[in-house]
């Protein structure tokens, strides 16, 4: 999760030599524009590339279902529930 991609490694050392050549123009000429413009594109590629964090809504919502089903297997081990008793526990479609 924390390890750069190839492609990402690659990104990085072109907007790094990008802006290396961006130090030794001055703002007046035209290859500044032009070298401006491509570590933008640069930039929002490498931010496009990046998979999205997990909310802490699906993450929470995971953590719970979890804790659910490890419950429900401890009670079972101490209480075993049985065929008639398990059925008043489903809910009957109307």
């Amino acid at each position: 999760m924390f390890t750069k991609t190839k492609t990402e490694t690659k990104l990085d050392a072109e907007i790094n030599s990008l802006l290396d050549k961006l130090k030794e123009t001055t703002k007046d000429s035209e290859d500044y524009d032009k070298h401006v413009e491509h570590i933008a594109k640069l930039h929002k590629l490498k931010t496009e590339e990046r998979s999205k964090p997990i909310s802490p809504d699906t993450a929470l919502i995971v953590a719970a279902n979890i804790f659910g089903i490890l419950w429900l297997a401890r009670f079972e081990k101490s209480n075993v529930i049985k065929a008639p008793k398990a059925f008043g526990f489903i809910i009957k479609p109307r």
